[in-house]
């Protein structure tokens, strides 16, 4: 059979059951090209490069698709994102190259924001601690704290902030958010939490969790400044983009015990290198960017991202 189209998949996600789906490309002409190699995370320039000549257009994750790669993809017509970070793409470089960029927005609200719930209580409720002190043949009591004498802040109130916003309201908790944008929020939603600057959200909170999209104003918006305004007993959570805090700073501030933990699902490097010193600290709990599992959003957004796939070729 003689396809009209080739579409390279790479998102991790997505590939170990893309021929599930043969059926619909084949009924749309469209032949499916895989790596000949194991995706881990993502695919940098080089990879890229080598992959997409000839190719129409690509389902991907978060690879490395520079000015230099779409140059280099002569025939490529269309970025088809699986899931919502288009961080990793020159969007600029795409609009000029007459490439679309299409994603699935607005999905992950649900497992993102339990997983972050999950943090809370684990350090709330000192879990991880117990369960360890039992393990070791040691009976003794550990502080613990409920839900309601806990405050969170939450630095982004885009769609996953909103959300997490609602459960831990629901749950007793104290909200405060941060938003460059607080000011388009609705006044339903922001008569329920305390609007404040970063700073003073950082001084309030018990537990601070990330939810902003990576960008000039998001870059390292945690760094050993920001660190210092948050209390002795605090948590960082993030779940977003590695970038988002600059984590040699927040090793630092792990190490000296300026704050109490961190948890963390995404890195700067991702994987996370070997000798990163965070898989030592027994105060760290770690995550491999996967926060957004669930085998029921995982399949809506396979069909989204194919479904905006075909969008781009025309189909």
């Amino acid at each position: 059979m003689a396809f009209k189209y080739k579409v390279l998949i790479t998102a991790p996600p997505i590939l170990p059951k893309i021929m599930n789906y043969k059926n619909i490309f084949d009924e749309n002409n469209v032949e499916i090209i895989t790596p000949p190699f194991k995706v881990v995370e993502s695919l940098n320039e080089d990879q890229l490069i080598s992959l997409l000549t000839n190719i129409n257009g690509i389902l991907c994750g978060d690879d490395q698709i520079s000015e230099k790669v779409l140059k280099s993809a002569k025939k490529l017509k269309v970025i088809s994102k699986w899931g919502t970070g288009i961080d990793s793409i020159d969007k600029n470089s795409a609009e000029k190259l007459d490439v679309q960029v299409l994603r699935v927005k607005d999905i992950f609200s649900e497992p993102v924001s339990d997983t972050v719930l999950a943090y809370i209580l684990l350090f709330s409720r000192n879990i991880i601690e117990k369960n360890n002190l039992v393990q070791s043949l040691k009976w003794e009591k550990t502080e613990s704290y409920t839900l309601k004498e806990r405050s969170l802040g939450i630095i982004g109130l885009g769609h996953i902030g909103k959300i997490i916003a609602k459960k831990a309201l629901s749950l007793g908790m104290e909200v405060f958010g941060y938003d460059i944008l607080s000011n388009s929020l609705d006044s339903e939603f922001r008569s329920k939490i305390n609007l404040v600057d970063l700073n003073d959200l950082l001084k309030q909170s018990d537990f601070v969790t990330l939810h902003t999209d990576l960008n000039e104003s998001s870059y390292h918006i945690i760094n050993k400044n920001t660190l210092k305004f948050m209390k002795p007993n605090s948590v960082i959570i993030n779940t977003s983009r590695g970038e988002v805090i600059n984590q040699s700073d927040l090793e630092v501030a792990l190490e000296k015990n300026q704050i109490l933990g961190a948890a963390l699902d995404v890195f700067e490097v991702e994987p996370l290198p070997k000798n990163s010193k965070l898989r030592n600290m027994k105060n760290v709990l770690l995550s491999p960017h996967n926060s957004n599992a669930s085998p029921k959003v995982f399949n809506e957004v396979d069909k989204q991202s194919i479904k905006n796939l075909f969008k781009g070729l025309g189909l």
